[in-house]
């Protein structure tokens, strides 16, 4: 049985929860005073303890791995509580806060030597996401194993190289659904400009996404490719493409990415 310690329990550490409840190889214990009831009402089974204040030093040594995940802001803070705690041989310190280095945690958690950032995405809500990981060089195959499998119970994993490249993560998939969901704002309430009401909209626009992105996954085109089956010359898709080039929509895309890895550098400097 692997002990799982879950510091912070917002929308993520929620989702992610969500997602681990019948895990038969896995307990978790949740320290959150701020939604302290909220989530001791919400996970009302044996499995899941959920307590409103830091463990006591007994209880920290029986952990495998610990998860922070709480707000960049308060980070500092609440790792301060953790620092002074004798922890089990080989326990793994684990974070989903954004734009915290592995550096971050290694001075402040001093009895422990293995560490992974680990970047995941709303849809683990539902097990489709895709989480992406970093680590300390010296991670250990089995933890890395272990907390593998863990997020695989909530969707991909994609191990990167370096700690850039979760920050540029954090700017693609982390953020992403935040995007989508935008961009389908958007085509929706330009379908109601258009005539349709809000139910044919969300219908026209979800649909269409869904079956866009079914098509390119079944036929395994590239998606440039897709796009030139429907916008012949002369036709309705080719007119509205040419006005996304107009206004130079893979710029707009990539500044917008670079815009939340700014920000997820700017996140890290704060150590």
């Amino acid at each position: 049985m692997n002990k799982i310690l879950l510091v912070g329990c917002g929308h993520m550490g929620t989702a992610l929860v969500n997602s681990w409840l019948n895990l038969k190889s896995y307990s978790f214990t949740i320290v959150d005073p701020y939604n302290y009831k909220k989530l001791k009402n919400k996970f009302k089974i044996k499995k899941i303890n959920v307590q409103n204040k830091a463990p006591t030093q007994k209880e920290m040594q029986k952990f495998d791995i610990i998860i922070f995940a709480v707000k960049p802001q308060i980070a500092d803070y609440v790792l301060s509580e953790y620092k002074n705690f004798k922890l089990k041989k080989n326990i793994l310190i684990s974070s989903i806060i954004a734009g915290k280095k592995i550096n971050f945690f290694e001075k402040r958690i001093k009895n422990a030597n293995q560490f992974v950032r680990i970047m995941p995405n709303m849809p683990a809500l539902i097990r489709n996401g895709i989480s992406c990981f970093v680590s300390s060089n010296n991670l250990s195959a089995s933890n890395k194993k272990k907390i593998n499998q863990l997020f695989l119970n909530v969707g991909k994993t994609l191990w990167l190289k370096n700690e850039n490249e979760i920050d540029k993560a954090t700017a693609v998939s982390g953020s992403g659904p935040g995007y989508i969901f935008a961009l389908i704002h958007s085509l929706e309430v330009g379908a109601q400009k258009l005539g349709f009401s809000k139910k044919q909209s969300r219908e026209l626009v979800v649909t269409t996404i869904l079956g866009s992105i079914y098509l390119m996954q079944e036929t395994k085109k590239e998606p440039i490719d897709l796009k030139k089956l429907i916008a012949v010359k002369g036709g309705t898709t080719e007119a509205g493409i040419n006005y996304l080039k107009k206004i130079n929509i893979e710029k707009i895309i990539y500044n917008t990415y670079m815009s939340a890895f700014k920000k997820a550098k700017i996140l890290g400097k704060k150590n």
